[in-house]
């Protein structure tokens, strides 16, 4: 009797050994998306200046460069719906100021942070958007020019 209730104990912690492992990674995994979360939410409906866009952008590409995303034929990071993190700025054309003109961060890497700061650096932007990929990771922040 003694034996078989020793083989079904053994049996039941091999069973939830791996039930285990799962929670724990799972866990792990929360914590990680969380954390990168707070980094960006921070954001959310705050005002902040050229200077610190640039340096949003260089994170999310290298956070890109990390995660091996891939590009599209333009140059635009392909959103694997992972890890892929995007920002994106709206400016009023100076042609037309009822039209609103999106920049991808890519189009502004491409032309040179350095020059975006330089000309930017002084202007406020408000963070009026944060987009979350299905692993509710934030995928996308979007920036608007306030002043």
């Amino acid at each position: 009797m003694k034996k078989g209730i020793i083989i079904i104990i053994i049996l039941v912690i091999i069973a939830m050994a791996p039930i285990m492992l799962l929670i724990t990674q799972y866990r792990n995994e929360r914590n990680e998306v969380n954390k990168f979360n707070l980094e960006y939410e921070q954001y959310r409906d705050k005002s902040i200046y050229g200077t610190n866009i640039g340096s949003l952008i260089n994170y999310a590409t290298n956070n890109n460069e990390k995660y091996n995303i891939d590009k599209d034929e333009n140059g635009n990071y392909i959103d694997d719906d992972k890890y892929c993190m995007k920002i994106e700025i709206r400016m009023l054309s100076s042609e037309d100021e009822n039209n609103i003109i999106a920049y991808e961060m890519e189009t502004i890497n491409s032309l040179g942070t350095e020059r975006f700061v330089k000309n930017f650096n002084v202007l406020e932007f408000k963070c009026v958007d944060i987009n979350y990929n299905s692993y509710g990771r934030v995928s996308k922040l979007v920036f608007e020019l306030i002043g």
